[in-house]
């Protein structure tokens, strides 16, 4: 039992999993989400991130194995994909639920649609060239999701854009540790199609538009935001630009990453 257990916490991604749960439960929290509510947002999140996880392993089971993946639960024999399958549906739809009642047949139908949209990426699109578009729009459906449930209005337009260009963003910095591997294993995806050198320039391009947006935002209210978000950027830049790794580049635009989204936060 400890075993499969384990195995489970594998094959849902934790660490992009509690990244994305931490990152839209602050953002809410943000907003005014507060006490239970907050609570049960947070598991919300959570519980549909652990569906994404799992039906993402469980559609790759087959490819890993070919590939002698030994990190993989399904590889070692501790899950099946089968299981993984049962696990992925029934998270779905908890969380389903879940969103409608804390956040309305509106608000809860945006995050849904992220689920169903993520769910795609998996079974559909991580291997062609369109593999960034769930990014942008399950992200994108963040906002929506939070602020028509907590008071029924529409978010602001500038965090849809944001989420958005943070999600593909964080998309594109994910593949790139993993390009050489993911080529060699015949997987596909955007990174894979235009090659190491143009994704880097398309995440720096992209998070140059979202620091461009940010600050525009942070003029207003926190001036003070102003120059941390031009210095982040900055030194993000030449980091990247001096590495020769692509774990480097990862990192640094990771950081940039890691920054954009606490001033989403702190502007929310």
């Amino acid at each position: 039992m400890a075993r499969r257990l384990v195995g489970f916490v594998h094959a849902c991604h934790p660490g992009p999993t509690a990244a994305v749960t931490v990152v839209f439960t602050a953002f809410g929290w943000s907003l005014g989400w507060q006490g239970f509510a907050l609570a049960l947002l947070a598991v919300t999140v959570l519980v549909g991130q652990l569906s994404v996880g799992w039906s993402n392993d469980a559609f790759d089971a087959g490819l890993d194995a070919q590939s002698a993946r030994t990190s993989k639960p399904t590889f070692q024999g501790r899950l099946t994909a089968r299981s993984l399958w049962i696990a992925a549906a029934t998270a779905l739809v908890i969380s389903s639920v879940l969103s409608w009642a804390i956040a309305g047949p509106i608000g809860g139908s945006f995050h849904v649609f992220a689920l169903l949209v993520a769910w795609t990426y998996n079974v559909a699109l991580s291997r062609t060239v369109w593999s960034w578009l769930p990014y942008a729009l399950a992200f994108g459906s963040v906002p929506p999701f939070l602020a028509y449930g907590l008071d029924g209005r529409p978010p602001a337009l500038w965090s849809v854009a944001c989420f958005a260009i943070i999600g593909v963003s964080a998309h594109i910095a994910n593949a790139l540790p993993d390009i050489a591997t993911d080529t060699s294993a015949g997987r596909g995806g955007l990174v894979i199609r235009i090659g190491q050198r143009r994704s880097v320039i398309a995440c720096w391009v992209l998070l140059g538009c979202g620091t461009a947006i940010l600050i525009a935002v942070a003029a207003g209210s926190r001036p003070w935001l102003v120059p941390a978000l031009v210095l982040a950027f900055a030194g993000a830049v030449i980091r990247g630009s001096r590495s020769t790794r692509p774990a480097g580049m990862f990192h640094a635009i990771l950081g940039v990453v890691v920054v954009d989204v606490a001033v989403v936060v702190l502007c929310a």
